[in-house]
C-alpha cells in the first residue's frame, strides 16, 4: 500500500508537469489546496524531494514551475546562489548584533 506522502508526491509531479516554463507557474497555496493540504509547508518539502530525484522544479515570485530550458534552470540556480549570500550576510550581521547586546552565560566552576 502506498503511503499518503507517496500519493502526494505522485500527484504533485503530475500537477507540476502541467506547469512547464516560467510563464506558467502555480503557487504553493494552490498546490496545497489541490492536494487537500492545510498549508504549503509540506508541499515545499515534497518539492525538495522531487528536485533531489531529478525533476527540475524551479520557482519565481509567482509560484513553482518545471524549468523547460537551460536558461530557466540557470536563472533559478543563480537566484538560489543570491539567497545563500543574503542568508550568510544576515547570519553574520545577527551574530554581530547578538555579540553587542547579549552577554554569554558564564559556566559555573566545578568543585
Amino acid at each position: 500500500m502506498l503511503s499518503i506522502k507517496t500519493n502526494i508526491k505522485t500527484e504533485l509531479r503530475r500537477i507540476l508537469e502541467r506547469h512547464e516554463g516560467r510563464h506558467n507557474p502555480i503557487t504553493g497555496m494552490e498546490l496545497a489546496k489541490m492536494l487537500n493540504q492545510r498549508d504549503d509547508r509540506g508541499i515545499r518539502q515534497v518539492i525538495r524531494e522531487l528536485i533531489a530525484e531529478g525533476l527540475p522544479v524551479a520557482s519565481c515570485g509567482a509560484g513553482y514551475f518545471l524549468a523547460t530550458s537551460y536558461a530557466e534552470a540557470r536563472e533559478y540556480a543563480d537566484s538560489l546562489k543570491g539567497r545563500l549570500i543574503e542568508d550568510a550576510l544576515r547570519r553574520r550581521d545577527f551574530r554581530r548584533a547578538a555579540d553587542c547586546h547579549l552577554r554569554p552565560v558564564e559556566q559555573g566552576r566545578l568543585c
